[in-house]
C-alpha cells in the first residue's frame, strides 16, 4: 500500500533516521488504514531480544510500590522498553513461579521487589543472573552475583524515628515492627534499640509489637498497646499504612495525635502529608529507587560487561504534625486551711 520495502516499514516503525518525510508520512498513512501492529513477540524471537523487562512487586495495595513501578516504567519508556508487571500478593510461592514466567517470556531483565528470605528467592534470582538477565532486587538479594542490589539504610530510619521521639521528651514508646519474617524487621528493630542504647535508656519489651505492612497490623497494634497497663506516648509503625491504623485506632478510643500520643510512619507515601494530622515519617526516595533501578537494568541489557553493584539511597525523617512533645501530666494538689 506504501509502495516501499519491508526494510522502509521497519525503519518507521522502529523511529530510524534516514527516511524522508514524505516517504515516513505515506507508511504512516497505511499503518493507520490498515490498523497494523507490530507482533512483539515476533520481533523478539527475530531478533533474540526483548523490549520487556519484568517488574515483580509483593503488594500493588500498599501506595509504596506504585510510585516504586512509576519510577521504574517512566525509566523503561524513555529508551523504549515497557514493563511486564507482576504482583506476588506477599505470597512466597507465587513470587518464585513469577520469576520462572518471566524467564519464560524472555524479559530483557527483571527488577523485583523481594517477600521472601534467603532461602527461597535468592537461589531463583541467582540462577536466572546466572543466564545472563539483568537483575535488580530490592530486598533480600546480595550484589556480585549477577544481581543489582537495591538498598536503603533500614537501621537509620527507626534510629531517627526513635531519635526525634527521645528528643520531643518521650520514654515510653513503641515499635510496631514489620513481618518478623522479613529481612528488614531485624535491621529495624536494630535500629530503634540502638538509639535508647546510645541514650542510655532501657526498651520496654512490651512495646515492641510483631506487626506487618498493612492497615490492620497498625489497628492490631495500637489495639494491644493500649491495653498496656502504661500505654506508649509515642508509636513508631513499620510503614505510613500501618500508621494510619495507628492513627485511627487512637482516635477512636479518644486519643488526641499528638497531643496524648506521637506516632511516626516509615516511607512518606503521597497521601502522608495529606493525612489529620499530617504525618511524621521516615522518608524513602520511593520513585528514584524505581527509576534507577530500572536504568541499571537497561544499562546491563547495553552492556552486559558491567560489575554488578550495591546502590544505597538515603533516607530522612520528614517532620510533620503527629509528632509533638511528651505530654505532661497534671496533677491536683489539695491545699488544707
Amino acid at each position: 500500500m506504501a509502495n516501499v520495502s519491508i526494510q522502509t516499514v521497519s525503519a518507521v516503525v522502529n523511529r530510524k533516521p534516514g527516511i524522508s518525510d514524505p516517504t515516513r508520512d505515506r507508511v504512516l498513512l497505511a499503518i493507520e488504514r490498515l490498523q497494523y501492529r507490530p507482533n512483539g513477540i515476533a520481533s523478539s524471537l527475530r531478533a533474540r531480544k526483548s523490549h520487556t523487562v519484568g517488574v515483580l512487586i509483593p503488594t500493588i495495595t500498599n501506595p509504596f510500590f506504585p510510585e516504586f513501578v512509576r519510577g521504574a516504567e517512566d525509566a523503561a519508556s524513555e529508551k523504549g522498553y515497557s514493563i511486564f508487571l507482576c504482583n506476588s500478593d506477599e505470597d512466597t510461592e507465587k513470587e518464585i513461579e513469577y520469576l520462572r514466567l518471566l524467564q519464560r517470556h524472555r524479559v530483557a531483565g527483571i527488577l523485583v521487589s523481594c517477600v521472601s528470605g534467603p532461602a527461597d528467592s535468592e537461589p531463583v534470582l541467582t540462577k536466572l543472573a546466572s543466564h545472563h538477565i539483568p537483575i535488580a532486587s530490592l530486598g533480600s538479594a546480595q550484589p556480585g552475583q549477577g544481581i543489582v542490589a537495591l538498598r536503603v539504610s533500614e537501621t537509620e530510619i527507626t534510629r531517627a524515628a526513635a531519635n526525634h521521639l527521645l528528643g520531643l521528651g518521650h520514654r515510653r514508646i513503641a515499635f510496631i515492627t514489620p513481618p518478623p519474617s522479613k529481612n528488614i524487621a531485624q535491621m529495624r528493630i536494630e535500629g530503634f534499640k540502638k538509639a535508647f542504647l546510645d541514650a542510655n535508656l532501657p526498651i520496654r519489651p512490651e512495646y515492641l509489637v510483631d506487626g506487618g505492612f498493612e492497615l490492620q497490623d497498625g489497628i492490631r497494634g495500637a489495639q494491644q498497646l493500649l491495653s498496656l497497663r502504661y500505654p506508649p506516648t509515642a508509636i513508631v509503625a513499620a510503614n505510613d499504612l500501618v500508621a494510619i491504623g495507628v492513627i485511627s485506632t487512637l482516635k477512636r478510643h479518644g486519643h488526641r495525635v499528638p497531643s496524648d500520643t506521637s506516632v511516626v510512619g516509615i516511607d512518606d507515601i503521597q497521601m502522608a502529608p495529606l493525612l489529620d494530622p499530617p504525618l511524621t515519617t521516615g522518608a524513602q526516595p520511593i520513585y528514584q529507587i524505581g527509576l534507577q533501578g530500572m536504568e541499571n537494568i537497561l544499562l546491563r541489557i547495553q552492556n552486559p560487561l558491567l560489575e554488578t553493584s550495591e546502590i544505597m539511597f538515603e533516607t530522612r525523617l520528614t517532620i510533620r504534625q503527629s509528632t509533638a512533645k511528651r505530654p505532661v501530666k497534671k496533677t491536683l494538689i489539695s491545699l488544707t486551711r
